[in-house]
């Protein structure tokens, strides 16, 4: 469902304030858990499905929210509130079911409410799942009509149940941005970002390219294969009209940093120290909260990172990460867990926003391989700028191309090398740290106005690596 509302409200949602809530808006209606979830849903007395709500849950940092909503929905709010949110159908019963619910929720705890656009884009079908606007045969549709678009816990959830046999795709009016999660996972094999043009038709938010519905693929552009290949294909589709704009003229620049760490020791304490120092580094703070999808509502703890993961046990897990509001640039990023062995392979990325070139911290990116290789928290680190938003959310506008600015390769991986040969290659390396801790540094600044040029390099001195590194073995 893609019309949604959120109840910040100083008190807990329990289960009671929910129940009379409802009953305040229509003893008709019924509650129904969803599944084996703690998800419940609003049906009408007829048995349709009106609305469906998630838990509450206790914002432990505003700044997240605020990043989602704006600052005025959290003025006069205790300093830990909850939130609730509520998605109904996009119709007139729905909407009114939803805001008489939230509004009384409020009214009962005390606290305030957001709302979406109507979302309405004449798509709803009720589909399987409740995030979804509808369904075809390998693809979901999931709706938002918000200014700013998060990898939220309706998507999670989605991608948890689903990963594999559907990709989701995001459909959004042209004015939406993306958050950096939300846009990681659009730009992705698994997701989509589809918006709607004021004249009524589709694109690709990531290419420009149109893109038209089909009830297997779901949306889809004319160049894409399909299970009995390729469908009609114009090669001379092209991005649609002001995809192409010059907005990277009119935006800041993002450093985007993505690394990877091998973690002996099966416990999970040493996790998160490497997002912390890259940030540290880089924007001049730690990160202020953490969770499992955004909102980020948990103050940054560790220590509570570290047993969140523990509870997980073997299975993979994606946690997100945000920066403070404040005069320190804006960061976003994730971590991603996964087994490998007696091994927790760990790989960190961090996009970081700053108003200008100028303003990137480019001399301090030494110093991060540095710090991160003596603390045993380095196997490869790959940086690159892009034109964007400093506030490190997406719009569906072509910013520019990425420019690779370096790579670096941990201690572990140097000593199977060698250092003579590491620093030989397309690239010339840079020896940073001491001893057993020592990295290597390949900085590409030098080809940041030719960058194809640059991404030429940055591949062959990746091949030059494995295979030097393949030999050491």
């Amino acid at each position: 469902m893609s019309y949604d509302v959120v109840s910040l409200v100083a008190g807990e949602p329990d289960e009671q304030a929910v129940v009379e809530t409802l009953e305040g808006v229509d003893p008709e209606l019924r509650l129904h858990w969803y599944g084996d979830t703690s998800v419940l849903q609003i049906r009408g007395a007829e048995g349709c499905l009106l609305a469906t709500l998630e838990p509450g849950r206790p914002v432990e940092q505003a700044d997240a929210v605020v990043r989602l909503l704006g600052e005025d929905v959290v003025a006069g709010l205790p300093e830990t509130f909850w939130w609730m949110e509520t998605r109904a159908r996009p119709d007139e019963r729905g909407r009114e079911v939803a805001h008489r619910f939230a509004d009384g929720l409020a009214l009962r705890l005390g606290g305030a409410v957001w709302t979406s656009g109507q979302a309405d884009f004449d798509l709803w079908d009720e589909p399987e799942h409740p995030i979804a606007e509808r369904t075809a045969t390998r693809a979901l549709l999931i709706a938002q009509d918000r200014e700013v678009v998060p990898f939220d816990s309706w998507l999670s959830d989605a991608v948890a149940t689903h990963a594999g046999e559907r990709t989701l795709q995001l459909l959004t009016p042209p004015t939406a941005r993306l958050t950096y999660a939300a846009r990681t996972f659009a730009a992705g094999p698994l997701g989509r970002w589809v918006v709607r043009g004021a004249d009524g038709g589709h694109y690709d938010g990531i290419t420009g390219l149109p893109v038209h519905w089909d009830e297997e693929h779901g949306f889809r552009s004319g160049t894409e294969p399909t299970g009995l290949g390729w469908g009609e294909r114009d090669p001379d589709t092209k991005p649609v009209p002001g995809f192409l704009a010059d907005f990277a003229q009119s935006v800041g620049t993002q450093l985007v940093v993505e690394m990877s760490a091998l973690h002996r020791d099966p416990s999970p304490s040493g996790l998160g120290r490497a997002a912390q120092i890259l940030t540290e580094h880089l924007a001049g703070t730690a990160p202020s909260s953490w969770g499992p999808y955004e909102p980020t509502l948990r103050v940054w703890d560790r220590e509570r990172l570290a047993a969140f993961v523990q509870e997980r046990g073997s299975r993979s897990t994606i946690l997100c990460l945000s920066g403070p509001l404040g005069p320190e640039p804006a960061f976003s990023g994730q971590i991603r867990l996964a087994r490998r062995g007696s091994r927790v392979l760990e790989r960190v990325s961090v996009a970081v926003g700053f108003e200008d070139e100028d303003t990137v911290p480019f001399d301090a990116l030494p110093a991060l391989v540095e710090a991160l290789a003596a603390e045993g928290l380095l196997e490869m680190l790959r940086v690159r700028r892009i034109p964007g938003r400093s506030d490190v959310t997406y719009v569906p506008v072509w910013a520019g191309p990425a420019v690779p600015v370096g790579l670096a390769i941990g201690p572990e991986r140097l000593r199977r090398i060698g250092a003579t040969p590491a620093q030989a290659g397309p690239i010339r390396g840079t020896l940073v740290g001491e001893g057993g801790g020592q990295a290597v540094w390949y900085p590409v600044m030098g080809e940041a106005d030719a960058p194809l040029r640059a991404l030429e390099l940055m591949w062959r001195q990746i091949d030059f690596l494995a295979s030097m590194s393949a030999k050491g073995e």
